[in-house]
C-alpha cells in the first residue's frame, strides 16, 4: 500500500472500535496522494488497517483534539500544551484479496499504521461503479442502486435484494424525513432494473400516498402506468370508486370472526364457532349432516365423561346438555339435517334421538331436591345412574362412529375453511340454531350472547362494511373460484386461462370488483397498492391481518405437488406503511391484536415461504418488538424522539451505537443504511424518486399569500355521505320538478 495514504497509528483497540492518533505531519485534515487530494477524518468515511494479508475497514465516527503537557525539570519554565489529534472509528468489515465481507475476526494491535481508503478499497466495499453489468439471478449480490454515498459521491450504494426483501427490512424516520420516497424509489429501482421481468409487491397504504408513485393521471382524469416497468394495480377502500376493495367475509377464519365480533370466551365463542361450522357446511346437505354427526359424537363423549365424576354439578351439566340437544331436535330449522342423518344411519332418526336424550335427562334429574325458588340441588350420578346412561349412549355412539364407505371420502368443512356461505343464513338460521342448541333454563345463552349479537347485527347492517359483508340490501352470490380470483388479483397475477369463473350473465358486474377484473383478462402488475386511507379505523387491524394471513397461507400451500412451483419459488413482498397503527406493541393489560399476531408470525416464518416484509414506521418505539427485531436491514432517516432513539439502539447491534448519534441531524433524503442488505454501513443520499408519492409538505404560507383554489365542499360531502353524481343529479331534478309543480299550482 502506498505510504502517502498513511494517516496515523492505532493507540487503542476494543472489541468494536479503534482509536487512531493522526500523524503530526498532517498540517491540515487532508492528504495529497497519487489518486489526488483526500480529506482525513470525515465523519462516515472509511479507513483501512492492515492485519497480516487482510485489511480491516472501519467507519469514522469521531475526531477530536486531546491536549497534553510536556513536563520540564525547571519549575519556573512556562510551556505551552501541545495537542494530539485523535480519531475514533467503528470496525465494520474485512477486505481479503480484494473481496469485502461484513464482520471482523481479527483485531489490530497497538501502533499498527492506519491508511486512507484507495479506489481499489472503495471498489471492493461498494462493488465498483458499473451499475449496468449483468447480474446472476441465482446470486444477484449487491445490484440494486438506491442512492449515492454522501462521503464518496462517485459511488452508488447498492443493496442485495435477496437480503433486503427476503430477510425483512425496516424503513423508519420522523414524519417528513423521506420514508415514503425511500420506499417508492427502492421499489422503482427494482422494477426498472434491466433484468427484472416481474415483481410482486403489495403495499398496504394507510395514508393514500403511493398511487402517484407508480401511476399518472391523464387529461381525462383516468389513471395509467407512469412508466412501462411500473405496472401497477390500485385498489381503494373507498366504496364510491369503481374498482374498490372487496374481501368477502367467507375468507375469514374463526379467529377473524371472534376478533371482529369480540366474542368472549365461555359462551359466546362456542356459539359463534358452532354457527360458523354449520354455515360453512350448508352448501352441501350431506356435509351438514356429517358435521352434525361430529358434533353429536362430541356431545355423547362429554356426557359419558361427566358420568364418571363425583360432583353433583356434573348431573346439572348433563341435564343442560340434554336440554340443548332436545331444543335443537325440536327446532324446525334442523329438520333437514336430522332427516339427512337418518338416511346415513337408518336407526338414528329424530324420534329415537329425542327418546334417548329425554331418558338421559330424566336419569340426571333423579334425586333432585327443590331448594326453593328456581334453584334445584342435583344428586351425584352414582354407579346405577352411570350404567343406565351408558347403556343408552354407548350404542348410539358406536353406530355414529362407523361411517359408511360411500361417505368416507367426503371432507367435513370446519369453521376455518374459506368456503362460501350465505350471510342471511348465518344470521337468521345457524346463529339462532347454535343459540337454541346451547340454550336451557339455567344457561341463559341468549342473554350471555346479547352483546356479541348486537355487534354482529351492526356489522351486517352498516354500509361502511359492505366491502366485507356485501350490500346491506342483497347477498353476494357463491361464485366459482372466488378465493383464487382474489389471490390472483391481490398478487398482481394475470387472469388464469384455465380457471373457471362464473359467467357475467348469472353474476353481474360491480359487486365484486376483483372478480370483474379477473373475468376481463386482467394484466399482471408489478405492484398492487391497497389504499386503506378511508377504511374505518375499527377494522384496520382485522383487514390488514386478513390480507396478510391469506397471502401467507397461500404461499405455505405452494409446496404441494398441485401448485406447480416449489416452496419459496413465488416470492412476494408486503410493504406495511405506518405499521405502528396496526402492529403496535401491547401495553400492559391490552389484548393482543390479531394483526400483531399475524405479522409477527410472518416475520418469524415468512422467509421460509418467500414472503418478505418492508415495515415503515415513524414511531419505532410503538412497533411490535418481535417484528422489528426480525428485520435484518434498516434504512433510517431522521429520528428525533428520544424514546424512539433509545428503542432503536436496543434493536440494532451494539457496534453501530456511535453511528446512530447522527440520526437527529440527518437531512431529508439522507438515510443511514445498515444490515445484511448492504456491503458496509453507509450514509446515503437516496436516489431521486420519479414519480413521487403524494407525501409533499403542504405550502401553508403560499396558500395564504395567493389566491388558492377553493374545495368543492358539496361534492366532497356528497361522496362522504354515500351519494354518487347520478344520485345528486336525480335529487336536483326532483327538487326542480317539485318547485315547478308549486309554480304551476300557484
Amino acid at each position: 500500500m502506498a505510504n502517502d495514504h498513511e494517516i496515523g497509528r492505532v493507540v487503542a483497540v476494543d472489541t468494536s472500535q479503534v482509536t487512531v492518533e493522526l500523524s503530526r505531519d498532517l498540517k491540515a485534515l487532508a492528504r495529497s496522494t497519487y489518486e489526488g487530494p483526500s480529506e482525513v477524518g470525515s465523519i462516515n468515511s472509511y479507513i483501512v488497517i492492515p492485519v497480516g494479508a487482510r485489511r480491516i475497514v472501519a467507519m469514522v465516527t469521531r475526531v477530536m483534539l486531546s491536549e497534553e503537557s510536556e513536563l520540564k525539570p525547571e519549575k519556573t519554565m512556562v510551556t505551552l500544551p501541545s495537542a494530539k489529534r485523535l480519531m475514533k472509528a467503528t470496525m465494520i468489515g474485512t477486505i481479503d484479496e480484494n473481496n469485502y465481507k461484513q464482520g471482523i475476526n481479527l483485531f489490530p494491535v497497538l501502533d499498527t499504521p492506519v491508511y486512507l481508503t484507495t479506489r481499489r478499497d472503495l471498489n471492493s466495499i461498494f462493488g465498483g461503479t458499473d451499475s449496468d453489468k449483468d447480474v446472476d439471478p441465482q446470486e444477484p449480490g449487491f445490484c440494486i442502486s438506491i442512492g449515492r454515498s454522501v462521503v464518496f459521491p462517485d459511488y452508488d450504494i447498492k443493496i442485495d435484494p435477496d437480503a433486503f426483501f427476503g430477510k425483512h427490512a425496516a424503513i423508519i424516520g420522523s414524519t417528513g424525513s423521506g420514508k415514503s420516497c425511500s420506499i417508492a424509489t427502492i421499489l422503482q429501482a427494482v422494477m426498472e432494473h434491466p433484468q427484472v421481468k416481474q415483481t410482486r409487491f403489495v403495499i398496504l397504504d394507510t395514508n393514500g400516498e403511493y398511487r402517484s408513485a407508480f401511476q399518472r393521471q391523464k387529461n381525462a382524469g383516468a389513471w395509467e402506468n407512469a412508466k412501462p416497468a411500473l405496472k401497477s394495480l390500485y385498489i381503494p377502500a373507498d366504496p364510491s370508486e369503481k374498482d374498490h376493495l372487496a374481501i368477502p367475509y367467507w375468507f375469514m377464519n374463526s379467529e377473524d370472526f371472534i376478533r371482529l365480533f369480540k366474542a368472549a370466551p365461555g359462551v359466546q365463542q362456542p356459539v359463534l364457532m358452532n354457527a360458523l361450522s354449520a354455515a360453512r357446511n350448508s352448501s352441501d346437505l350431506t356435509k351438514s349432516c356429517l358435521g352434525f354427526r361430529s358434533e353429536l359424537i362430541k356431545e355423547c363423549n362429554r356426557i359419558l365423561g361427566l358420568c364418571s365424576g363425583s360432583d353433583r354439578n356434573d348431573a346439572r351439566t348433563v341435564c343442560q346438555l340434554c336440554d340443548g340437544l332436545l331444543c335443537y331436535f325440536a327446532d324446525s330449522r334442523s329438520t333437514d339435517i336430522i332427516q339427512g342423518l337418518a338416511e346415513i344411519y337408518p336407526l338414528v332418526d329424530k324420534q329415537s334421538l329425542i327418546s334417548c336424550f329425554d331418558v338421559v335427562r330424566g336419569i340426571s334429574r333423579e334425586g333432585i331436591r327443590d331448594e326453593g325458588g328456581k334453584y334445584e340441588a342435583f344428586a351425584v350420578i352414582d354407579v346405577d345412574k352411570r350404567d343406565r346412561i351408558e347403556n343408552l349412549i354407548r350404542p348410539l355412539l358406536a353406530t355414529l362412529s362407523r361411517l359408511p364407505d360411500e361417505y368416507a371420502s367426503l371432507c367435513v368443512v370446519n369453521a376455518d375453511c374459506p368456503c362460501f356461505f350465505e350471510r342471511s343464513e348465518f344470521r337468521y338460521r345457524y346463529l339462532e340454531s347454535a343459540i337454541a342448541r346451547d340454550d336451557s333454563n339455567a344457561s341463559r345463552t341468549r342473554d350471555a350472547c346479547s352483546t356479541m349479537l348486537m355487534r354482529i347485527y351492526r356489522f351486517l347492517e352498516d354500509s361502511r362494511f359492505e366491502f366485507l359483508f356485501g350490500p346491506t340490501d342483497s347477498e353476494w352470490p357463491g361464485v366459482k373460484n372466488s378465493l383464487a380470483a382474489f389471490l390472483r388479483d391481490m398478487l398482481g397475477m394475470e387472469s388464469g386461462s384455465a380457471v373457471g369463473l362464473t359467467d357475467p350473465a348469472s353474476f353481474g358486474e360491480g359487486s365484486l370488483p376483483y372478480y370483474d377484473r379477473q373475468r376481463t383478462n386482467a394484466d399482471s402488475a408489478n405492484v398492487v397498492i391497497v389504499d386503506l386511507s378511508l377504511l374505518a379505523s375499527e377494522v384496520l387491524e382485522n383487514v390488514t391481518a386478513l390480507i396478510g394471513r391469506l397471502i401467507h397461507e397461500f404461499l405455505q400451500r405452494l409446496s404441494g405437488p398441485e401448485s406447480g412451483v416449489g416452496r419459496g419459488e413465488f416470492p412476494v413482498v408486503l410493504v406495511l406503511e405506518e405499521a405502528q397503527n396496526y402492529i403496535h406493541e401491547n401495553k400492559k393489560g391490552d389484548e393482543e391484536s390479531i394483526s400483531k399476531k399475524v405479522f409477527e408470525r410472518i416475520a418469524r416464518e415468512g422467509r421460509k415461504y418467500g414472503l418478505g416484509l418492508v415495515v415503515a414506521s415513524q414511531r419505532p418505539s410503538e412497533l411490535s418488538k418481535t417484528v422489528l427485531s426480525q428485520c435484518n436491514s434498516f434504512v433510517v432517516h431522521r429520528l428525533q424522539n428520544p424514546e424512539d432513539l433509545r428503542y432503536f439502539r436496543e434493536i440494532v447491534p451494539g457496534i453501530f451505537g456511535q453511528l446512530l448519534d447522527q440520526l437527529p441531524a440527518l437531512a431529508p433524503r439522507s438515510a443511514l443504511v445498515l444490515g445484511e442488505c448492504i456491503q458496509a454501513p453507509a450514509l446515503v443520499e437516496m436516489r431521486a424518486v420519479d414519480p413521487a408519492p403524494r407525501s409533499k409538505n403542504p405550502k401553508f404560507f403560499k396558500s395564504w399569500a395567493t389566491d388558492s383554489k377553493k374545495p368543492d365542499v358539496e361534492a366532497v360531502c356528497a361522496r362522504w355521505e354515500g351519494f354518487s353524481q347520478n344520485d345528486e343529479s336525480e335529487l336536483e331534478s326532483e327538487d326542480d320538478s317539485a318547485s315547478s309543480n308549486e309554480n304551476d299550482v300557484g
